[in-house]
């Protein structure tokens, strides 16, 4: 384990930059639609101080406060340069993957909505939390520590520990607290996103380390379970297997990426609730949804560029949730909470979750 530490460290320093959290991709994030927040976990009572492991010190790995952006033609990125992209209100954002390298949180503000793009490269794993708890609004940094090969932030307010996965505090003055995750779908090119926002501001590189390359590159292409040996090893899926995981009633269940070879939508029915399980392999847009609405469990039929349910007859755009045609026009699915990320985490977190084959 100790060998583990010191080659990271080297890798990092070698690299010239800050270790720890992205995900290749893009989250588009839109605010005002509902939100189904299944499963209650306090990871307080699973998890003590003794299972978070450190390997920096606080802040060693600069988040980024009080961010800048440019207009798309002043970014400077190739096409195939990933970014996060977000939608909040109507406003669109993206973000470059090799500038998050080196910093893995952003603390970022749109009108009133404060909220924060998180990055774990060890799993694989992006997920945006608003960053207001009962009115207050948080400012969140790294704290160099690891939970299962995972982020854990801290908050300057209070100096609690949060563990990246659930959001939720696991010591300090804000034990069992969670912040709300704010649901997106994940992985995109520069091009991509400027094509289909061409208003997009575009987070600046002033001041970057490195920009230009993907500095987990190898990490991601080798059989390697982060730093720390994983407490679970699930041969069901190789380690390094995307998948999309979700909780519902305390259970879990993934869904690998490898599903969404030759379809766009996957269904199934989990633990009483029936779902429709996204992915966009052009774009990368994930999203799950709930297919009930109201009285009617909707049944899709072979996805194109939009989806048609047989039962009300409405087209569907997926990738936001809504209707667009037919009965149901103008009505929204209700997202359910998911991650996205390398099996071997999911696993080690969850090992009696289930694989959808």
């Amino acid at each position: 384990m100790r060998k583990n530490i010191i080659k990271y460290l080297l890798y990092t320093k070698t690299n010239g930059m800050c270790p720890l959290f992205i995900n290749i991709g893009f989250l588009i994030v839109t605010l005002g639609i509902s939100v189904i927040n299944l499963g209650q976990i306090s990871l307080a009572d699973i998890y003590g101080k003794d299972e978070i492991k450190y390997v920096l010190s606080r802040d060693a790995i600069p988040a980024i406060k009080n961010p800048e952006f440019v207009p798309a033609d002043e970014a400077g990125l190739d096409d195939d340069e990933p970014v996060v992209g977000i939608i909040i209100n109507g406003e669109t954002r993206a973000y470059s993957v090799y500038l998050l390298n080196h910093h893995e949180i952003v603390n970022d503000k749109i009108g009133d909505n404060a909220f924060a793009v998180t990055w774990c490269p060890l799993a694989n794993l992006a997920v945006v939390y608003n960053r207001e708890i009962d009115g207050e609004e948080y400012t969140f940094g790294v704290s160099g520590k690891l939970l299962k090969n995972t982020l854990v932030m801290f908050d300057y307010e209070t100096e609690s520990l949060w563990p990246i996965v659930y959001g939720e505090a696991i010591d300090g003055e804000l034990t069992g607290r969670k912040l709300n995750n704010i649901p997106g779908s994940q992985k995109t090119s520069w091009g991509a996103w400027k094509k289909l926002h061409p208003d997009t501001l575009v987070l600046s590189h002033h001041g970057a380390r490195t920009i230009g390359y993907d500095a987990y590159a190898d990490y991601h292409r080798k059989d390697e379970t982060g730093i720390f040996p994983a407490g679970n090893i699930d041969k069901r899926l190789s380690i390094k297997t995307n998948v999309i995981g979700i909780e519902v009633n305390g259970k879990h269940k993934v869904y690998p990426f490898s599903l969404f070879n030759d379809t766009k939508i996957v269904t199934d029915k989990f633990q009483g609730l029936d779902l429709l399980v996204y992915r966009n392999n052009e774009t990368g847009s994930i999203m799950v949804y709930d297919r009930k609405v109201g009285e009617h469990v909707i049944v899709f039929e072979k996805y194109m560029d939009f989806a048609t349910d047989s039962i009300t007859n409405t087209t569907w755009d997926l990738e936001n949730g809504i209707g667009i045609k037919g009965s149901m026009k103008g009505k929204a699915l209700r997202r359910v909470k998911f991650l996205s990320v390398y099996w071997f985490v999911w696993a080690d977190y969850h090992p009696e979750t289930e694989v959808f084959h």
